[in-house]
């Protein structure tokens, strides 16, 4: 059984929260992606900008995942 820490939650939040980020980013900017679709990814992408310090704020992207 593993066993993790504090610090070990907040560095795999982060991560997570940085890799999807930058899949908002791509989608965002890639040419063949709907003007509309673009501006729901730059959006969301600005979202988890917010989400990003793990102290506090994985309630939030949960209560965010659950809304959408």
């Amino acid at each position: 059984m593993n066993k993790y820490t504090e610090a070990d939650y907040k560095r795999m939040h982060q991560g997570i929260i940085e890799d999807m980020v930058d899949a908002c980013i791509s989608k965002w900017h890639d040419t063949e992606c709907d003007p509309l679709e673009a501006r729901v990814y730059r959006n969301i992408a600005s979202t988890l900008e917010h989400l990003r310090d793990a102290s506090g704020a994985a309630w939030a992207v949960n209560i965010w995942v659950s809304a959408a």
